[in-house]
């Protein structure tokens, strides 16, 4: 009978070392009241194993799902073994939820607490977690696990990635290469939904059941927000950026003390491995604030130092072909345009003017300066602004899409510079020294020509796509932009077009801009908003405000007559610009004038053009074109 009872485990493991007295149930009264029913672990001895097919009564079904439970939650002996780090909390943890404490901090108070050793204290939180959770979770799984597979907050955390990362790549379906609207018989928008709900819900459970999170997280988080800015809700893509944000420090991924307390120090390749993986989200999440935040005048929420100690440090590709060992070690890591953005947004991130400060040309002049002097040589020779190395683009299949997405960043981010003469009043230009007036005028030159490159690689980049319906945020969002941009300058009366034969250096680029070529390229990239405004609201609404504006611009030039020049653009077009409301697509809507249309976007902006003008809103495309 003793030894009998010696075998017979009486209580779950945290109650076994805090001496507790545990109803063992799962979870037990304590774990419930503590907030972690993950950590309620029951240990079986094998020889009970013998036993397990045996009826037992209803009272002790629980006992059953112990070994079950005992392989999905680990004990905290050795959690390297099982999952990544954050999901098991420390001795004071409601301290650290409470006060908001990083616990890999070694400078702050929860440093000097971790020194003195204090014993383990059971958590006083009010609230109660749910005794079903893990019942719920099971359920959103479904046929993911069985019941005999373990699950545990990083495998539920895992899943919710996974989930995610389908739900964003449904976005891009159909394409080229899957031309129908579903797989396996199901309809993509079912895919998709489902996808999302799950995925949603299964983050809600993971946040409940550990407030700390991990690596999973931040990238689980970080998908669900770039599927809404393929939505067309950029403001969900930046309130996404910040929950990641949030999710990235809580986790730790922007320091490796908890790595160094969570991994096997014996297993040196996996914890080098695991470290880069960290480095190249959190890279990943930096060049995502600093963009985005530069294209919405929001303060990053990132500092941007941060970055500095967090760049990566191995080359995670295979050797390329059949090449010397020298040109196998010039060639580029799959990771080398994200490391450019990285550069390209510490870069700006150091000339970050005051804000509602006036606008100073020579400023302007001297950032542009820095930036063909200091960033665009460290560029790799694959990036290159002009004649990139092309010799790696067969073997790294997604080389040409990062190459035109670096470029789409670099020329916004000259755009972003001389952005702001735009908005100069003329009293304040006229008032400027005769040499920073010659200087604005050399510096719209370079703003149009920016705006004309970054239009090209958007262009280049939906050719990759197919050239056809996409829902890809950066090809609406720098679209809508750039031609904005182009026809604003098309608009002003004293814009420097006619330059004869000189051309004008952008980047190390020698180029010409004349009124047509600008005006095409606008007109283009109306027609992609067009096209792409079946699919996304983004582009619906960007289509509906740059017709306006390629109204007016052509207006401006055109005062008696409200058709272009012959040989200028389509006639298909200006019988696409002044005829139905965006919303409709059989009748002729009324028009409206630019004011009555959009009044906030049309006196920001245009706000020296004639307020009588009246145009009509562009309609959608009457042009066929095939999913493909």
């Amino acid at each position: 009978m003793q030894s009998d009872r010696k075998r017979r485990v009486r209580t779950c493991y945290p109650c076994y070392t805090r001496k507790k007295k545990c109803n063992r149930e799962y979870p037990c009264n304590h774990c419930t009241h503590r907030r972690r029913p993950e950590e309620c672990v029951y240990s079986f001895p094998p020889t009970e194993k013998t036993s397990q097919n045996s009826v037992r009564p209803v009272g002790l079904m629980n006992e059953a799902r112990a070994p079950f439970l005992e392989h999905a939650r680990p004990s905290r002996e050795n959690p390297a073994l099982n999952e990544p780090e954050g999901h098991w909390s420390s001795p004071h943890s409601a301290l650290t939820k409470s006060f908001g404490y990083f616990e890999g901090s070694n400078s702050n108070t929860m440093a000097l607490l971790r020194t003195l050793e204090l014993p383990a204290e059971g958590e006083t939180d009010p609230s109660d977690s749910s005794p079903s959770i893990w019942e719920t979770i099971q359920q959103e799984l479904g046929p993911m696990v069985g019941e005999r597979k373990p699950i545990g907050v990083a495998y539920v955390e895992f899943a919710a990635l996974i989930l995610r990362i389908c739900s964003y790549a449904t976005q891009f379906l159909p394409s080229p290469t899957h031309t129908i609207d579903q797989i396996g018989g199901r309809p993509l928008a079912d895919i998709r939904d489902t996808c999302s709900d799950i995925g949603r819900n299964l983050a809600k459970l993971c946040e409940s059941l550990d407030w700390k999170g991990s690596l999973f997280r931040v990238q689980h988080i970080l998908f669900a927000a770039l599927k809404v800015s393929c939505e067309g809700r950029t403001d969900q893509f930046w309130e996404g950026i910040a929950s990641a944000s949030r999710a990235a420090q809580k986790a730790g991924v922007h320091t490796d003390t908890a790595l160094k307390e969570s991994l096997d120090p014996s297993n040196g390749s996996a914890r080098e491995l695991h470290k880069e993986v960290r480095r190249r989200v959190f890279c990943s999440l930096y060049v995502l604030d600093s963009h985005l935040s530069r294209q919405l005048d929001r303060v990053p929420f990132l500092p941007d130092d941060l970055v500095v100690d967090s760049l990566p440090r191995l080359r995670l590709i295979p050797d390329i072909g059949n090449i010397s060992a020298e040109a196998n070690a010039r060639a580029p890591d799959i990771f080398t345009e994200r490391l450019m953005q990285v550069r390209l947004g510490q870069f700006w991130r150091r000339f970050v003017s005051p804000r509602n400060s006036e606008y100073d040309p020579t400023g302007s002049e001297q950032r542009y300066d820095k930036l063909c002097g200091e960033y665009l040589p460290s560029l790799h020779a694959a990036f290159a602004i002009d004649h990139p190395d092309t010799a790696w683009d067969n073997v790294l299949p997604k080389l040409p899409m990062q190459r035109q997405l670096l470029y789409i960043a670099i020329f916004d981010s000259v755009c972003w510079n001389f952005r702001p003469l735009l908005l100069l009043k003329p009293d304040f230009i006229a008032g400027l020294a005769p040499y920073k007036r010659v200087l604005l005028q050399s510096q719209k030159q370079r703003l149009a020509i920016a705006a004309l490159k970054e239009l090209e690689a958007v262009t280049a980049l939906h050719s990759m796509f197919g050239g056809s319906y996409t829902r890809f945020a950066a090809i609406i969002f720098n679209t809508f932009e750039a031609a904005i941009l182009l026809l604003s300058l098309c608009s002003h009366v004293d814009f420097p077009f006619d330059q004869g034969d000189a051309n004008t250096n952008i980047l190390g680029i020698q180029a010409k801009l004349t009124y047509k070529k600008a005006m095409q390229a606008a007109e283009q990239a109306i027609g992609r908003l067009q096209m792409l405004a079946e699919l996304s609201d983004m582009a619906a609404a960007g289509a509906r405000v740059a017709a306006q504006v390629f109204a007016k611009a052509a207006k401006s030039k055109e005062p008696t007559s409200p058709v272009a020049p012959a040989g200028l653009f389509d006639n298909s077009f200006w019988q696409f610009a002044h005829s139905a409301d965006i919303g409709a697509a059989e009748d002729l809507g009324p028009c409206l004038t630019l004011e009555q249309a959009d009044p906030v976007l049309m006196s920001d902006i245009f706000s020296s053009t004639a307020q009588e003008d009246s145009y009509p809103k562009l309609p959608l495309s009457s042009f066929d074109f095939p999913m493909v």
